[in-house]
């Protein structure tokens, strides 16, 4: 019977760090990232995804686009014109992080 209560406590608490790890990863909003037109944000060394990061996605080229970055920085998105758009990347982890780009 003892062993029986331990097992359904430390179910209870992987169920329990299970939601409280998925709630956390689960985005709500897209990031909100601001550049200057010509900047680059580094998607990798931000620390909000988990890299290496693959199939960039921008909705509007015209404000700001995919671009490698040199080294072992991995992915990032530059500016290119004012406006604002959404871009996102796929984390090496399955997850797709969504990130609000305003470039002035």
């Amino acid at each position: 019977m003892r062993r029986r209560g331990l097992l359904a406590s430390i179910a209870l608490v992987f169920c329990t760090l299970f939601v409280t790890v998925h709630h956390t990863w689960a985005q709500d909003e897209p990031f909100p990232i601001e550049l200057r037109v010509g900047e680059t944000f580094e998607v990798c060394t931000s620390g909000q995804i988990v890299c290496p990061a693959m199939g960039p996605i921008c909705d509007d080229l015209k404000i700001a686009v995919p671009v490698g970055l040199p080294g072992d920085l991995g992915l990032g998105f530059k500016g290119v014109g004012s406006g604002t758009t959404l871009c996102s990347a796929a984390s090496s982890a399955g997850l797709r992080h969504v990130f609000r780009i305003i470039v002035r």
